[in-house]
C-alpha cells in the first residue's frame, strides 16, 4: 500500500526525493573527495623524506618538486647534491631540474638511478611498462599519463617548450630534439605526468640560450660547467627520524632549505583544504536537513489528505500501530531512495570529475571507494528521515477513525 500511494503522488514522491538525493550526493561527494585527496597527497608525500631547494616557501618548492604544481622558489649548486649523495644517513638522493615543459607536461631533468628510488617496502617503486631508461642525453622516459595523453611512444620524437607550463606562442628548442626511450607503468602520483630527462640535456639546452644571449648582448659567457645547478633534490633518508635533523642541518650548511613533504601537505590540508571542507559539508548537511523537513511536510499533508482512507482503514479492522507503520514506511522508502540515489550521483560525479582532477593535479582518484565516514554519514541522515517521518506517523497513530468519517463527510 505504501508503494501504491508513493507511485499515485509520484510528482510529490519524486520532488522529495530529488531534495534527499541532492543533499546525499553533496555530503558524499565532499567526503569522498576529502578522503580520496588526502590519500594521493600523502601516497605523493610520502615518497620522499625531504625536498632541498633554494630559499624561499618550503610548500611550494613541495608542490613543484613532487607534485610539478607550482613554479620552484630557486636553484641550488649540484655540488650540494653530490655531498648529500656522500652522506652514510642518505639511502637515496637524485636531482632535478626544470624549465621546458611539452603539451603541458613538465620536463623534468634527473639520472638514471632516479628510477631505482624504492617504496616503504623496499620494492623498487618505479617500473618500465615499454621501452627502458635513457641513456644517451637527448632520451626521455614518460610518464603513463603523458603517453596516454599525447599519444607519444618509444622511438618517437619531439620538441621541448622553454617554461613550466604550455604558453600560446613560447619559444620551442627546435634544434633539441628529444627521443623517447621508455614509458613508464602507471604510479597514481602525479609522476605519472611528467617527462623525465636526462639532466646533461637540461643543461645543454639552457646554456646555450645562454650563449646565444651572451653573443646578442656582445657579453662574455660566465656560466662555467662547475657552476651548473639543480632545481631540487629529492632524498630518501635511511630512517624517517632522520629528518628533523638533516633539515635543520641542511638550512645551516648551505644556501638552501629542505622541506619535509608529508609536514607541508598536513599543514596545506589544514590551513587551506580543511576550511573549504567543512563549509561544503555545512552547506550539504542544510540540504539534508531541508530535505528531511520536506519528507515531514509531504507526509504531514499526505496524512490530512487521506483521512477518510485511514479512517476506512481502521474501520475494516486494522489497528493503530498498522496505521502508523504503513505512513512510517513511506517516509522511510523516500528517504532510504533518496540517500540511494545521492550516493551514486555523488560518487558517479566525483567519477565523471577524476580525470579532470588528474590532469590539473596529477592526483590519481578511485570515485567508487566508500570511505568509513561515509557510511557514517549516510546513517545519519537515515535517522534524521526517520525522525522526520516519526511526527507523521504519531498523528495518524492518535486519530479516532469515527471522528475522521465525520469531518470527511
Amino acid at each position: 500500500m505504501a508503494c501504491r500511494y508513493l507511485r499515485f503522488r509520484w510528482i510529490v514522491t519524486t520532488l522529495t526525493v530529488a531534495g534527499i538525493a541532492l543533499g546525499a550526493a553533496l555530503v558524499c561527494g565532499v567526503l569522498a573527495l576529502r578522503y580520496e585527496s588526502d590519500r594521493a597527497l600523502s601516497r605523493d608525500a610520502g615518497l620522499y623524506d625531504l625536498v632541498v631547494g633554494g630559499k624561499g616557501s618550503p610548500l611550494q618548492l613541495v608542490l613543484a618538486s613532487v607534485y610539478h604544481l607550482d613554479d620552484p622558489p630557486g636553484n641550488l649548486p649540484y655540488a650540494d647534491y653530490e655531498r648529500l649523495r656522500r652522506d652514510p644517513r642518505v639511502l637515496w638522493a637524485a636531482p632535478i631540474g626544470l624549465g621546458d615543459n611539452y603539451a603541458g607536461h613538465r620536463i623534468v631533468g634527473t639520472e638514471s638511478h632516479f628510477f631505482e628510488l624504492p617504496d616503504r617496502q623496499g620494492d623498487p617503486f618505479f617500473r618500465i611498462a615499454r621501452g627502458r631508461v635513457f641513456e644517451d642525453r637527448f632520451e626521455v622516459v614518460l610518464g603513463s599519463q603523458v603517453a596516454s595523453a599525447t599519444g607519444l611512444s618509444v622511438g618517437d620524437r619531439f620538441f621541448g617548450t622553454h617554461g613550466l607550463v604550455e604558453v600560446p606562442g613560447g619559444e620551442v628548442h627546435r634544434d633539441f630534439p628529444y627521443r623517447v626511450s621508455g614509458v613508464l607503468a602507471a604510479t597514481g602520483t602525479a609522476q605519472d605526468r611528467a617527462i623525465f630527462a636526462t639532466l646533461e640535456s637540461v643543461w645543454e639546452i639552457h646554456e646555450s640560450e645562454e650563449r646565444l644571449h651572451s653573443a646578442i648582448q656582445g657579453n662574455a659567457l660566465l656560466s662555467q660547467e662547475s657552476d651548473r645547478e639543480a632545481t631540487a633534490i629529492l632524498v630518501r633518508l635511511e630512517t624517517p627520524g632522520l629528518r628533523l635533523w638533516m633539515t635543520d642541518e641542511i638550512s645551516e650548511q648551505s644556501g638552501g632549505i629542505a622541506a619535509i613533504p608529508i609536514n607541508e601537505i598536513l599543514r596545506f590540508q589544514r590551513g587551506v583544504i580543511g576550511p573549504v571542507q567543512r563549509s561544503l559539508l555545512a552547506i550539504a548537511a542544510a540540504v539534508v536537513a531541508v530535505a528531511c523537513l520536506t519528507v515531514l511536510i509531504s507526509l504531514h499533508q499526505a496524512g490530512e489528505r487521506r483521512r477518510r482512507d485511514i479512517a476506512i482503514i481502521r474501520s475494516l479492522g486494522a489497528v493503530r500501530g498498522e496505521v502508523a507503520a504503513l505512513v512510517f514506511i513511506e517516509g522511510i522508502i523516500l528517504t532510504g531512495t533518496g540517500v540511494i540515489v545521492g550516493l551514486l550521483l555523488g560518487h558517479g560525479g566525483l567519477a565523471l570529475a577524476s580525470g579532470t582532477i588528474r590532469d590539473a593535479t596529477g592526483l590519481v582518484l578511485e570515485p567508487w571507494r566508500v570511505p568509513s565516514a561515509e557510511f557514517f554519514a549516510l546513517g545519519g541522515m537515515l535517522a534524521c528521515g526517520a525522525l522526520a517521518t516519526l511526527f507523521p506517523a504519531i498523528a495518524c497513530y492518535r486519530r479516532t477513525p469515527i471522528v475522521d468519517l465525520h469531518l470527511a463527510d
